[in-house]
């Protein structure tokens, strides 16, 4: 459990701030948040962030996969609640991920991952 929390601690800390730190229940789910020593359940959390900590526990997931041969991430039009700030960041976190997996997002809405930087981009119609 510690080499996920460990990385999902790193990656959190690009989307929230350096002070992030969660906890992971024994059926690795993540039970809480903290942000500036402030501990909020995840179910307490707002669904934006909630679907954020998802995202990046996801990220997280696959990052260490891909170290034995892993398997791609795929999304289908997340972080609709998520605001256009939190989306730079979660661009940022994207991008450092797929640089050790691969990720598949299929989405109507594409400006909401123009922060990844260098991406494929297939555009089906």
């Amino acid at each position: 459990m510690a080499p996920l929390k460990e990385k999902l601690e790193s990656l959190g800390r690009l989307v929230f701030d350096h002070s992030f730190e969660v906890e992971i229940s024994e059926d690795l789910q993540i039970a809480s948040r903290t942000l500036g020593r402030i501990t909020v359940p995840f179910d307490s959390l707002s669904g934006a962030t909630r679907e954020q900590l998802s995202l990046v526990f996801r990220l997280a997931c696959s990052m260490i996969v891909a170290e034995e041969g892993g398997a791609p991430l795929i999304m289908d039009d997340a972080l609709g609640y998520t605001d256009p700030q939190r989306l730079r960041m979660v661009g940022a976190v994207l991008a450092k991920a797929a640089t050790n997996c691969q990720i598949v997002i299929f989405t109507c809405m594409p400006d909401r991952y123009a922060n990844i930087g260098e991406a494929s981009v297939i555009s089906l119609k």
